[in-house]
């Protein structure tokens, strides 16, 4: 027997009214407690999606944090090197005052040994004519150097700026240490930097990188003085030079017109003097002992004629600073300062000569004469001027006594 339609639907009606929850039931209470449980649950997915737990929030509240301090960071170091620098640039012009620092290979670490530790300070090696005038000791040209110590002017340094000294080549290590010639060793820096913590009280961190960028601008200075060095150079070996035939025919016909050996040797003949003063880019005229010369002072204007010099070469050291040492000690005149010789030694006379002006260091020179010169000179002045001094006091006295002004012990000695 096969069931209609509509007894399907009374089936399935059936069912249905069995499956019914009677309100107000136990069964009905447990479905709408699992009802506002999904519903809470669906909220709080809803609010993840919107901003997160707690625990996110607050990780990505600290993680803006972290940002934010880095950048604060990054901007107080940006100000920390401009003030440094700045501060650097103003001692650094306050100090050198447009003065010639020297190329790269004046720049120093000096190592000295106190106590127990290692002082290290950075210098610069200085010519002799900058020192003049200072109260240094007497060095040896070939183991000690004079020096100018190279730091920028922290507040607790009492000390006057720019000190010099004299140290012992031994002591002189290159600033670059084992790096790149165009920065200060990195080591030394560190090293130099604890050195300033321990013995500055007070010392900021930015007084330490004031400090490096004093010593960075002096390096920059010294390499570019170097860089024209180089150029100047190029520019004089660009020069035309006279090639070695010609040189050897100009002897040959020297010394076939010279009747005298000893007037060629010294360059005074003619043919010989033509030669020797053709060029000031050759080395072919000799500077000698006893020979004078005639210069006009470094410190002032060539040509002005108040400033025109003579003096006698009484040392000659090619490889020493400064080259010559002459009967005016107290000018000291660098190897490429212009002299000219007017006199020659020649068995013992001196002759005239008639030369011409050029740099020291593009004459023919060898090492003679006395060393002690200057030591030597100095004693001399002082006596004669003490005998000077005491001529007068004597004079005075004795028209003292022929007068009868008053008794000779008043004068004090």
């Amino acid at each position: 027997m096969e069931y209609s339609s509509d007894d399907d639907s009374v089936v399935s009606s059936g069912d249905e009214m069995l499956n019914m929850v009677v309100p107000f039931s136990q069964d009905s209470a447990t479905q709408k407690a699992a009802k506002g449980k999904k519903s809470e649950s669906d909220d709080d997915s809803d609010n993840d999606d919107d901003g997160g737990s707690p625990s996110k929030k607050r990780r990505r509240v600290d993680e803006n944090d972290d940002n934010k301090n880095d950048a604060n960071d990054d901007v107080a170091a940006v100000n920390n090197d401009t003030i440094a620098l700045a501060n650097a640039t103003n001692a650094f012009k306050i100090q050198f005052n447009d003065q010639k620092i020297g190329t790269t290979n004046k720049l120093y670490w000096n190592e000295r040994r106190q106590k127990k530790n290692a002082a290290l300070y950075p210098v610069r090696v200085v010519p002799r004519e900058e020192v003049l005038g200072l109260c240094l000791k007497e060095w040896d040209a070939e183991t000690e150097r004079p020096v100018q110590y190279i730091q920028y002017p922290h507040k607790q340094i009492k000390r006057d700026l720019g000190l010099y000294d004299v140290v012992t080549v031994k002591s002189l290590t290159p600033y670059h240490g084992d790096g790149p010639a165009d920065s200060w060793c990195s080591k030394r820096i560190q090293q130099y930097s604890k050195q300033l913590k321990r013995t500055l009280k007070g010392i900021t961190e930015i007084d330490l990188i004031t400090e490096e960028a004093f010593l960075n601008l002096v390096l920059k200075q010294s390499l570019k003085e170097e860089e024209n060095e180089k150029e100047r150079s190029l520019l004089d070996k660009a020069a035309p030079v006279e090639s070695v035939a010609s040189e050897k025919e100009d002897e040959k016909a020297e010394n076939d017109s010279s009747s005298n050996d000893d007037d060629d040797a010294d360059g005074s003949s003619g043919g010989r003097r033509s030669r020797l003063c053709r060029s000031n880019n050759v080395k072919s005229e000799p500077l000698r002992v006893g020979d004078v010369i005639e210069y006009y002072k470094p410190q002032s204007v060539a040509g002005n004629p108040d400033a025109l010099c003579e003096a006698e070469v009484k040392f000659i050291n090619p490889k020493g600073d400064p080259i010559l040492i002459t009967s005016d000690v107290l000018t000291i005149l660098p190897s490429d300062h212009q002299v000219k010789r007017v006199k020659r030694m020649h068995r013992g006379k001196l002759l005239d000569h008639n030369g011409r002006f050029r740099a020291i260091n593009n004459y023919v020179l060898k090492k003679e004469g006395n060393p002690n010169a200057m030591k030597d000179i100095m004693a001399e002045t002082t006596a004669r001027t003490k005998a000077t001094i005491q001529r007068a006091k004597d004079e005075i006295a004795s028209r003292m006594d022929d007068g009868g002004f008053f008794p000779r012990d008043l004068i004090r000695n």
